[in-house]
């Protein structure tokens, strides 16, 4: 169940990597959804589009209009991804109301920890770019991480 916490931890820093990572995970057959209200995720053209998002999102984050995470609608944002992507996790050993709760904690983490980390970042290097380059990286290597367990999670 550290996965949800950690896919949380990443939608911290990224929105839509926690609902992307599972979406293929789902369409690959890495996760089961036996849930009905999951089976939406093993859509193709869903899928597709998640993954575009995220992507998006990651060239979006550098831009000086970019709003901060921390405003209502962005944080509500990555506490839904979170919250989706820790309940398909907790759904493959059906538990996915905790999964739930440990992807909202996740958020919680990555997005109050992910804003304080990149700040520091960007007064070390007087400047934010290479704070978000780093932050991606961050975001990224958890979800190469949980990707390379998500067998282990599912069992």
């Amino acid at each position: 169940m550290t996965c949800a916490f950690f896919l949380g931890v990443a939608g911290g820093a990224r929105t839509m990597l926690p609902a992307a990572t599972v979406g293929r995970a789902v369409r690959a057959g890495l996760v089961c959804t036996e849930s009905k209200p999951l089976r939406f995720l093993t859509g193709q053209n869903l899928n597709r589009v998640l993954v575009a998002m995220a992507l998006a999102e990651i060239v979006a984050d550098k831009l000086p209009m970019t709003p901060s995470r921390k405003q209502a609608a962005g944080y509500i944002a990555r506490l839904i991804s979170s919250a989706l992507a820790g309940a398909v996790i907790g759904a493959a050993s059906r538990r996915a109301a905790f999964g739930t709760l440990l992807g909202i904690a996740g958020a919680i983490v990555g997005t109050e920890g992910g804003a304080a980390f990149r700040s520091w970042l960007a007064s070390l290097f007087e400047r934010d770019l290479p704070a978000a380059v780093i932050e991606d990286l961050v975001a990224l290597a958890l979800i190469g991480y949980v990707s390379s367990q998500l067998k282990a999670c599912a069992a």
